[in-house]
């Protein structure tokens, strides 16, 4: 937090909002005392994260609680928690009151030593920040009095005089019910790098909580969350592990990023709920703004990368589990970093537009657009065209936005693989100009359903469309050698890779094996109209059956296709003949393909883009 006379923002947050172009003219909202607010959770919330500096000025955090009434206030300012905790290996513990439960009290002498604190209440999605002195703690031995196991285990008494708090907003908190446990701490790692269990939890983790200073002015503790796996592992050396997170769009206070900007350096808490295992790790760290943030995890504006220089993953260190409820409406996709999944550079386009020419409807929810783009023909077959409709859709910060949770860290940049062949050379079947191109996509999000406003061309339902183009990338290109025979397994708009290559292939050594609902049956009539030669080649599965569609199953029977009325299984893909398969699907279905097809030489793109 900032704690300071008149409770201006200090230079670490000014530096901040002047990166992030935000006004720094309004006042700070942080209370200089214990609030009615604070006051209140405490004695309600069940997890309390606690931060502390150790004597080499090295901050590190942790997470105590289990169940409610865990603190309360004791007049004049000052607070007592009274709570389990793991016996061992707790370095917050540690550092505040010593290794040993011995009950023996730890009094501090002149203003005493920084304490940053966040209440938290996982199942109201509800948190109070807090930073004071502590004044004196005690590591004490009782037995247990919660879970009828009769067993002994530590507690801490601390008490702390609070000189400022503040409530937070309930984004990015992942929803979890907490129940007591008892704590059976064992020391697994002590080093700068991450064993595999680290690894594990690090890949599913939704939540952290982290530690920051001012110096020795004040403290701040507060939560990060996101969807499983946010926080990314960019390298695993010896030296010291690094991972990233991304900033998401917050209340513009700026006050952990604020203290990182004048002392980098953070202690960390990564808390497994289900098994009671805690990452604790502190280091330094770099803020990333701008092209430097999207650069190295790409989609982010504002991220934040921290090299370990000491870690420690304890075993069974909580004295609770949390049993998982809803995610947070406004966790935004899984962002991955630029080094995970290497791609090819985009073919950047700079400042150019597209303007949509036409949108043919192919079923209720997949449309064909048009576009007209100079120097189009510069894409190859089965690469991606990112559009960027920032523009037209992004209308500025908001804090919170509950009609459209994850707008807030959208930045309607959207990639759609190009269904038609490019015009140079000119391709056999390519119906369009040598600066069109086209893409075949299906409703599912804001940026789709802007998409699907405009007819395109005169008379559009909101005029003429023209978005912005970021370039053409990918690698997913259909090859077929001379006398190979290869498979392509589809799902749904899967095929879209394909379709720029048809004109190139041998049908009598091809085969597409392209599992749809019912309701999409009208893509494949198009497809196979456009292509009739393809129907031999095709063996399509479709599920949800319906009668409406009989007329089109029989169609497609009659041209040779071969249709089955549910799932593709093992042994429609177990084929002596074909040695090389090319998969689009989503990943647990390309999963489940890599398991059948043991032994082929499989083909697929990371569409995480």
């Amino acid at each position: 937090m900032a704690f300071y006379q008149d409770l201006a923002w200090h230079d670490g947050e000014e530096q901040m909002h002047k990166a992030m172009q935000v006004p720094s003219d309004r006042d700070n909202p942080s209370i200089p005392a214990l609030s009615p607010q604070l006051a209140n959770h405490l004695q309600i919330a069940p997890l309390v994260a606690i931060g502390t500096l150790d004597k080499d000025g090295h901050p590190w955090t942790t997470l105590w609680g289990g169940q409610q009434d865990l603190a309360r206030p004791l007049g004049g300012g000052v607070v007592g928690l009274k709570t389990p905790v793991a016996g061992k290996y707790d370095p917050v513990v540690e550092e505040l009151v010593g290794k040993e439960a011995n009950g023996e009290v730890v009094r501090e002498e002149a203003e005493g030593r920084m304490v940053s604190g966040l209440t938290i209440d996982l199942e109201t999605r509800k948190r109070v920040k807090m930073y004071g002195r502590m004044i004196a703690g005690a590591l004490k031995s009782r037995e247990d009095e919660v879970t009828d196991l009769r067993e002994t285990v530590a507690e801490i008494q601390l008490v702390v005089k609070v000189e400022q708090s503040l409530g937070n907003c309930p984004k990015y908190l992942n929803s979890k019910k907490i129940l007591p446990a008892i704590s059976r701490p064992q020391l697994v790692d002590d080093q700068p790098f991450f064993s595999d269990q680290a690894l594990g939890l690090l890949a599913k983790a939704d939540m952290f909580f982290l530690s920051s200073s001012n110096n020795k002015v004040d403290m701040d503790t507060n939560h990060r969350g996101g969807p499983p796996g946010f926080i990314r592992v960019a390298s695993n050396d010896e030296s010291g592990a690094v991972i990233c997170w991304p900033e998401y769009s917050g209340n513009r206070l700026y006050q952990t990023l604020g203290n990182l900007k004048v002392n980098p350096a953070c202690g960390i808490c990564v808390p497994d709920f289900e098994t009671g295992d805690m990452l604790y790790l502190t280091g330094r760290t770099e803020i990333l703004v701008g092209k430097e943030a999207n650069d190295y995890l790409p989609r982010s504006n504002l991220a934040v990368k921290l090299t370990a220089t000491h870690a420690r993953f304890v075993a069974g260190a909580l004295p609770f589990r949390g049993a998982p409820g809803a995610p947070s409406p406004y966790n935004p996709p899984l962002r991955h970093l630029a080094s995970e999944t290497p791609r090819p550079q985009l073919q950047l386009q700079t400042l150019q537009q597209a303007t949509l020419l036409s949108q043919t409807p192919l079923t209720p929810t997949i449309s064909r657009f048009t576009f007209a783009l100079q120097n189009a023909a510069t894409h190859r077959a089965g690469q991606y065209v990112t559009l960027d409709f920032s523009t037209h859709l992004d209308i500025g910060y908001s804090h919170m936005r509950d009609d459209d949770p994850r707008s807030l860290n959208d930045d309607f940049v959207r990639t759609f693989t190009v269904s038609s062949p490019p015009g140079d050379p000119p391709e056999p079947v390519k119906r369009l100009g040598d600066d069109e191109f086209e893409v075949t996509v299906r409703r599912v999000g804001a940026v789709t359903e802007y998409l699907f406003g405009f007819e395109g061309g005169e008379g559009g339902r909101k005029g003429a469309l023209e978005v912005g183009i970021r370039g053409f990338g990918g690698e997913f290109e259909v090859q077929q050698g001379s006398g190979e025979t290869i498979g392509f397994v589809a799902a749904g708009v899967g095929v879209t890779p394909l379709l720029p290559s048809l004109g190139r292939l041998d049908f009598g050594r091809f085969k597409l094996l392209w599992t749809v609902r019912v309701m999409d049956i009208g893509l494949v009539m198009d497809v196979v109209g456009r292509h009739p030669e393809l129907a031999g080649s095709l063996q399509l599965f479709v599920t949800g059956a319906s009668d409406d569609q009989s007329a089109d199953v029989a169609s497609l029977r009659e041209k040779g296709a071969t249709v089955q009325m549910r799932r593709i299984q093992k042994q429609d893909v177990s084929s002596d003949e074909v040695q090389k398969f090319y998969l689009c699907t989503a990943v647990p279905m390309r999963r489940q393909l890599e398991q059948w097809l043991i032994g082929k030489e499989l083909v697929f793109e990371d569409f995480s883009f």
